[in-house]
């Protein structure tokens, strides 16, 4: 098989395309599950031996440890390190309004940021898709500001919220230029706007204050070249249309525990956008058999394979909760059902 299949696939698919096989990414992928199944291996690795299609790799950046389990990014946000790939935030640098002025912001172009999509670019470039993760609109303010106090400033400070939406649109856009020029195919935007409830702000907020940097993000994008798939976990239903009128070329995760589906969106929507999901993180394939993971994973290639334009996924990504066989489960039933005849 040539090489450059897998990356046909995910290209076909994010242009709401048939191609020959229902392609398979993963957001992000544990180093605990990774080590489990491939012991020694790393993020690449993991990638070939799995036969996924695409590897998505997010900016490097320089960490300033304060403790063991503890450090400061370039952004002056407080981290704790957790038992998952994902730290959480403990502390935030700007406090008040007068904090920003004087506020250091880090430079998108280092090359500090590139090193492991240089990596990923060397080993797979025109053979697999090489997804770069960016952030939108809203996690770069909500580390600055701390989550509390950002949600209460689109009513307490509503023009600070502007500035912080636009710092990281033109933070994000020079960065997804220059991983653009370095050999990214499409770029997955990360920012998580809902719980499993709805929007953490109101619709109402949301169309005012973020989805116009988030269509100057998509525009961009689409102005260097390549798709743009946008990460959200939770319920999108209530910005779903807003989301899909940007031109944004693929929605992800789809997350069934906030009541999203892989059949009602395509009902919906049908090949306006590419879908991307949804097998459920927290069932089958954490708490269930391999046997269960095989019938989720077989109802979402019949809810998304007809016509093109669905890429199976997890409902997140593979954390470390994930039972090793049971995404070997779901490896094998893409293998066995995703050809399109």
């Amino acid at each position: 098989m040539d090489d450059s299949v897998h990356l046909e696939r995910v290209l076909k698919a994010l242009n709401r395309k048939q191609p020959d096989r229902v392609p398979s990414i993963e957001w992000e992928i544990d180093e605990k599950l990774i080590d489990s199944l491939l012991p020694g291996g790393n993020l690449l690795d993991f990638i070939e031996w799995t036969d996924l299609d695409g590897v998505s790799i997010f900016e490097d950046t320089e960490k300033t440890f304060i403790s063991e389990n503890t450090f400061i990014d370039e952004w002056g946000v407080t981290f704790q390190k957790t038992d998952e790939i994902y730290p959480i935030s403990i502390d935030y640098p700007i406090k008040k309004p007068s904090d920003l002025a004087k506020h250091i912001l880090p430079d998108p172009c280092a090359p500090v940021r590139f090193a492991s999509l240089v990596s990923a670019v060397e080993r797979f470039k025109g053979k697999r898709a090489i997804l770069f993760r960016a952030h939108d609109v809203f996690s770069i303010p909500r580390y600055l500001r701390g989550i509390e106090n950002l949600l209460m400033d689109f009513i307490l400070n509503p023009d600070l919220l502007r500035e912080l939406v636009q710092i990281s649109v033109t933070y994000n856009t020079a960065l997804i230029n220059r991983a653009v020029e370095l050999g990214a195919d499409a770029i997955f935007l990360t920012d998580d706007y809902s719980d499993n409830r709805g929007p953490m702000m109101s619709p109402k907020h949301f169309r005012e204050f973020l989805l116009p940097g988030f269509q100057h993000t998509i525009n961009a994008i689409h102005k260097a070249g390549v798709p743009a798939i946008k990460h959200t976990d939770g319920n999108i239903w209530p910005i779903l249309d807003d989301l899909v009128n940007t031109g944004v070329d693929c929605i992800d995760p789809l997350d069934p525990l906030g009541g999203m589906s892989v059949s009602a969106v395509k009902e919906k929507y049908g090949l306006r956008i590419c879908l991307k999901g949804n097998v459920n993180i927290g069932g089958a394939l954490s708490l269930g058999t391999p046997d269960e993971v095989r019938a989720e994973t077989l109802a979402c290639i019949q809810a998304g394979k007809p016509g093109g334009g669905y890429i199976l996924s997890t409902s997140n990504s593979l954390m470390s909760c994930i039972k090793p066989e049971n995404y070997m489960a779901m490896l094998e039933t893409l293998h066995r059902y995703g050809d399109y005849d």
